[in-house]
């Protein structure tokens, strides 16, 4: 496969999971309104399992594409390595990936302790 093919499935990869991204702020605005809701003594859309079911998911499913993206941005810093471009944006890119994989995972573990009976937080946090 020619580096113009893989840089051209890198950037299909990133429109599907930037698609999939989308999904997940969705999924975060409705658990945010659920909880307003519950706030202001009206009936919520979720029930508590329900809505912990769903954050659970969210937070996973945020996991999975910022790893998505750290790969891509692994691939693309191989094909300029090997076309002699400055690596320097790429090193930047993979490292702001990593950051955003350990705060997507953190973001997960809380949200798993709150499944076990422990409240930690209590909004749900769209944006990673």
């Amino acid at each position: 496969m020619s580096n113009t093919e893989k840089e051209s499935l890198a950037i299909n990869i990133q429109i599907i999971a930037s698609i999939v991204s989308i999904g997940t702020i969705i999924i975060s605005v409705l658990l945010l309104y659920n909880q307003q809701l519950e706030l202001e003594k009206k009936e919520p859309i979720l029930t508590a399992k329900q809505a912990q079911k769903l954050s659970t998911f969210n937070r996973s499913l945020i996991l999975i594409i910022v790893i998505i993206f750290l790969i891509i941005n692994f691939i693309l810093y191989d094909i300029s390595k090997k076309e002699g471009e400055d690596l320097t944006p790429y090193n930047l890119q993979i490292l702001a990936s990593v950051l955003t994989v350990i705060a997507s995972a953190i973001a997960l573990y809380v949200v798993l302790q709150e499944r076990n009976g422990k409240q930690i937080s209590d909004v749900e946090n769209p944006i990673i």
